[in-house]
């Protein structure tokens, strides 16, 4: 086979090779982001410590027991401050800086970073 109809079908598989080598790549990238996101799922921002929930009026708050972070959801600290009003979010920040129960163990004040 020579000619037009064999320079066809090298055309035909240059592109489907390029074609699978892409879907590949674009596999691969999707599971790499998605790795990614799992290691990072319910780990601290500040310090890389595993969140734990705790129910505050019916809505879900993450709280880092080692650094004392506590991380809202898009809208949950709107839906908090309707919930518990001006009062009742201040009694959080209160307690926030007070120093939270954290798992039945009193959590240390925030140290600031050094450096």
């Amino acid at each position: 086979m020579t000619g037009p109809r064999r320079q066809a079908e090298e055309e035909y598989f240059v592109k489907r090779e390029a074609e699978i080598l892409k879907a590949r790549r674009e596999a691969a990238e999707r599971a790499a982001r998605d790795a990614e996101r799992r290691s990072h799922f319910m780990k601290c921002p500040k310090c890389g410590a595993h969140l734990v929930t705790e129910n505050r009026s019916g809505i879900q708050i993450d709280k880092c027991p080692e650094c004392l972070g506590v991380w809202f959801d898009a809208g949950e600290a709107e839906q908090l401050i309707k919930a518990e009003g001006q009062r009742g979010i201040g009694g959080l920040f209160a307690a926030l800086v007070r120093g939270m129960r954290i798992s039945g163990t009193t959590a240390a004040p925030h140290e600031p970073d050094k450096g």
